[in-house]
């Protein structure tokens, strides 16, 4: 008998902004390594926190009229299959994205995924 592998969730990583000034293209850059995350793992819900709350979309940050908190954002997976072997590589790209050489991660053609996993 094989036995049912039951939903796991990572504990709360912090993701520290380290750009100088976090920018449309740091969001984008997230964007991009979870669609590339989410095409190997589709079952898996990738969630970004703001302060403790869910973000439903990562481009409602340039509606602020302030600078969002940098150490304010927090990466969890919900990973039903209990696959979490990637997520250590998604926390590290993301981290890299919220720096100043995200732009690494927005060079792709349009309705492709970039192949980072």
């Amino acid at each position: 008998m094989i036995p049912l592998e039951k939903t796991t969730q990572t504990t709360p990583r912090d993701i520290v902004i380290t750009n100088a000034v976090f920018t449309h293209g740091n969001l984008e850059a997230w964007m991009n390594i979870i669609q590339s995350y989410q095409r190997l793992h589709p079952e898996h819900q990738v969630v970004i926190l703001y302060e403790g709350e869910e973000v439903n979309n990562l481009m409602s940050f340039f509606k602020l009229e302030k600078s969002p908190n940098r150490q304010g954002f927090q990466l969890v997976v919900n990973a039903p299959d209990g696959h979490r072997k990637d997520v250590p590589k998604l926390y590290r790209l993301l981290v890299d994205g919220a720096g100043p050489n995200y732009e690494r991660y927005l060079g792709k053609e349009v309705f492709k995924v970039l192949n980072l996993f």
